[in-house]
């Protein structure tokens, strides 16, 4: 039997979904919110070259900022190559709970972030500079319950101020990032940047060899002061 194959269906590309979990408190007024808006400025253009040159690859990002409460940047998912950021303003208290609620609620194939097949493990990048003003433990007992989460990458930011022990239950202590303000940008940007590209070769790796695998190549990045030399070879 001929196959047609102007009537074929190609083969869903595998899903690198990126959650970017970032703390927009009062706190952050100054320099950490001005470092975190040029960082994604930064970032964004390199991963939609990335994606244009590497047409194997779907990486979509999905911004939640939390202060006095949490919300989404955009409601719905969107492709990095259709990606725009938007400066987020700092104010208000630090609601992480309701951050992890929230992602929580988006950690899933319906009615969520994720499609119906063919997903990477999604990355979520926790930054922060407090701790939490709400019951954030007991939002993240329920969603180590969700099996996304538990098979996630997971990496936090530690700027000065932090609670780490907050940030170890989340990513563990491998996964956690001290940095300075003054080296935010840089190190954000590098973050972004690595866990789209690394995490979108990532299928059927294991999360924490993918894990260290990120935090390992943005050290060396920062360290050697010109990252992103490697992508486009």
């Amino acid at each position: 039997m001929a196959i047609d194959l102007e009537t074929q269906v190609p083969a869903a590309r595998p899903l690198t979904t990126l959650f970017f979990l970032l703390d927009t408190s009062g706190s952050m007024v100054g320099t950490s919110i001005d470092s975190v808006n040029a960082a994604m400025r930064d970032a964004i253009p390199v991963v939609q070259q990335f994606a244009a040159e590497n047409p194997d690859t779907d990486i979509r990002y999905c911004i939640l900022e939390f202060n006095t409460e949490a919300r989404w940047m955009t409601e719905e998912i969107h492709n990095v190559e259709d990606f725009h950021w938007v400066d987020l303003q700092a104010n208000g208290l630090t609601a992480l709970g309701a951050a992890y609620t929230k992602l929580n609620s988006k950690l899933s194939r319906k009615n969520g972030f994720l499609q119906e097949h063919a997903n990477n493990a999604p990355i979520i990048i926790l930054l922060t500079d407090g701790g939490p003003t709400d019951a954030a433990d007991v939002a993240l007992e329920q969603l180590k319950q969700n099996k996304w989460f538990g098979q996630a990458i997971k990496i936090a930011i530690e700027l000065p101020g932090s609670n780490r022990q907050c940030l170890v239950d989340f990513a563990t202590e491998e996964g956690v990032i001290p940095v300075s303000p003054e080296n935010l940008r840089a190190l954000l940007r590098v973050v972004a940047v690595r866990s789209s590209t690394i995490g979108s070769k990532s299928q059927g790796l294991s999360s924490e060899s993918v894990t260290k695998d990120i935090i390992e190549t943005v050290k060396e990045d920062m360290e050697s002061g010109n990252p992103f030399d490697d992508i486009f070879n």
